[in-house]
C-alpha cells in the first residue's frame, strides 16, 4: 500500500493547485468546525464537489493555521480497497514515526467512505481512542443515513450535503452579471441562463462542455460508474440494468406516480424488487420522492409517491429533453426541495407542496401564459382544506393574482428567480 501518492504535501509542503479549484460557499459555512472535536460527513451526489473540498480544507489547515504537512492522512477508499486499521499503521510507521495517539493532532481525511465495509464502527473506535485526531468523511450517497451510521457515531459528528451548484452559485462561476434587485432588466439573460444550468445540473465540470460531451460526461462518467460500480460494490445486486432501466424511465417521465406493481410488469420484475432498487437509486442520491400531502406525516408516507430524478441534468442525460419548460416541474422540485405533492380523492392535484413547522406552501407548476383563474381551483382546495391562506403558480410569462374570499394564489414567471426564492423559500 502507498498512501504517499494520496499525500503530495508531505513532500513539497502544499496541495497541488489542480486539486484546489475555485472556493464555493460551502467552503466557508465549514471553517467554524475545523477546530471542533466531532467528525465532519461531507455527503451528496459524485462529482458535486467533496474531494476538491476536501484538499481545500487540508490547504487551508496548512496556509492558515500552520499544520505540519505530516500531520494529514488523506485516503480514498474510491481508489484502493484497505482497512483503516492497515492504513493508520502504515502511516505511523512510514511517515509520524510515532504512534496518532502519542499526542499531536491528526487531521485524517477519508474519502468515499462508504466503500469501506463495517465503516461507522471502525471509524467509532478511530474516534474515540484517539481524541487528537479530527476526522474528515465523504461519500458519493446518503451516508448518513447508512445502516448503522446514525447508531455507532451518535453525537459524534456534523454533516453537510454538498451540491452542485445552485444557480446563483452557477451565474458566479460564469461571470455573468444580473442585478437581482431588477429582474425585469435581465429577463433575457436569467432566461437563457436558466436554460444553460437545466443541462449542466450546476455541475462545475459540465460548464464548458458542448451537449454532446455534457450527455457523454453525465451518462459515462457518473451516472454509469455509480450504477454499474458504487451500487453493485455496497448492496446485493442481481441487475444493475434494472437500476439503469428505471433510471431512464424516470428522466422521461418526471413527477411520474410511483406505481411499483405496474412499473415491474412493465420491466418484467417483481414489485419488492423494483422497490428495493428505487431505494438503491435513492441512496445513491440519483432519485428522490414525493409524498402525497396530509397535516399526518405518518399517513402521508403510507401515501402515494411522485418520483424525480435528483437532476435535470440526469433527465437531460437520458432523455434528451432539454426543453425547459418539459423539465420545469422537476427543476422546481429539486431547487425548492419539495418533499410532498398532493392529490385528493377527487383527483384535484397540487404539483408541489413544501412544509416546515413555520408554514405549508402549495405550488402549482404551469409553464404557459393563458393561465385562468379555473388553473387555480385546485390551490383554492387545497388551501380551504388545510387551512393556508396563500399559494403560487409558477408561470412562463404570466404575473397576476387570483382571489377567493381571503385566499389568494399568486401566479409568478419562472424567470423571476429571486422573487420566488424570497416568497417560497426564504
Amino acid at each position: 500500500m502507498d498512501i504517499n501518492i494520496f499525500n503530495p504535501w508531505w513532500r513539497t509542503g502544499k496541495v497541488p493547485s489542480s486539486l484546489v479549484g475555485r472556493k464555493r460557499r460551502a467552503f466557508k459555512e465549514l471553517l467554524p468546525y475545523l477546530d471542533l472535536r466531532q467528525i465532519l460527513i461531507l455527503y451528496g451526489l459524485r462529482r458535486a464537489g467533496k474531494t476538491t473540498l476536501m484538499f481545500q480544507i487540508i490547504e487551508e489547515l496548512l496556509e492558515k493555521k500552520g499544520v505540519s504537512p505530516l500531520q494529514i492522512l488523506y485516503f480514498s477508499f474510491d481508489e484502493e480497497s484497505e482497512d483503516i486499521a492497515e492504513i493508520l499503521k502504515t502511516y505511523e510507521t512510514e511517515v509520524l514515526g510515532e504512534r496518532i495517539s502519542d499526542g499531536r493532532n491528526i487531521y485524517l481525511f477519508l474519502d468515499e467512505v462508504q466503500k469501506l465495509g463495517g465503516w461507522p464502527d471502525k471509524v467509532k473506535i478511530v474516534y474515540d481512542l484517539n481524541p487528537n485526531v479530527k476526522i474528515f468523511l465523504s461519500g458519493s450517497a446518503a451516508i448518513n443515513l447508512s445502516k448503522g451510521g446514525k447508531e455507532s457515531l451518535a453525537g459524534r459528528f456534523f454533516e453537510f450535503l454538498i451540491e452542485p451548484l445552485d444557480f446563483d452559485e452557477y451565474l458566479e462561476f460564469k461571470k455573468i452579471d444580473i442585478d437581482r434587485r431588477r429582474e425585469t432588466v435581465y429577463e433575457t439573460e436569467i432566461k437563457r441562463s436558466l436554460k444553460d444550468f437545466m443541462i449542466t445540473g450546476g455541475f462545475i465540470e459540465a460548464l464548458e462542455l458542448d451537449d454532446i460531451r455534457r450527455r457523454k460526461y453525465f451518462r459515462e462518467g457518473l451516472l454509469e460508474r455509480v450504477i454499474f460500480r458504487d451500487l453493485p460494490e455496497s448492496f446485493s445486486i442481481r441487475s444493475a440494468d434494472l437500476l439503469h432501466r428505471c433510471m431512464s424511465v424516470f428522466a422521461a417521465h418526471p413527477g411520474m406516480i410511483l406505481d411499483y406493481r405496474n412499473l415491474g410488469n412493465d420491466l418484467g420484475y417483481d414489485q419488492r424488487t423494483v422497490s428495493d432498487y428505487i431505494s438503491y437509486l435513492e441512496y445513491a442520491l440519483l432519485v428522490s420522492k414525493l409524498y402525497n400531502f396530509s397535516s399526518n406525516r405518518l399517513t402521508s408516507e403510507k401515501k402515494m409517491r411522485k418520483v424525480y430524478t435528483s437532476n435535470t441534468a440526469f433527465s437531460f442525460a437520458l432523455s434528451g429533453e432539454s426543453d425547459f419548460f418539459v423539465l420545469a416541474e422537476q427543476f422546481f422540485a429539486n431547487t425548492l426541495k419539495a418533499g410532498f405533492f398532493w392529490r385528493s380523492p377527487q383527483k384535484d392535484e397540487v404539483d408541489l407542496v413544501l412544509s416546515s413547522e413555520e408554514r405549508v406552501v402549495p405550488i402549482e407548476i404551469k409553464m404557459r401564459s393563458d393561465i385562468r383563474r379555473r388553473d387555480a381551483k385546485p390551490l383554492f382546495k387545497f388551501m380551504t382544506r388545510y387551512g393556508v391562506s396563500k399559494g403560487y403558480i409558477i408561470s412562463s410569462d404570466l404575473e397576476t393574482v387570483f382571489r377567493d374570499s381571503d385566499l389568494k394564489v399568486e401566479v409568478i414567471p419562472y424567470w423571476r428567480h429571486w422573487t420566488i426564492k424570497r416568497k417560497l423559500v426564504e
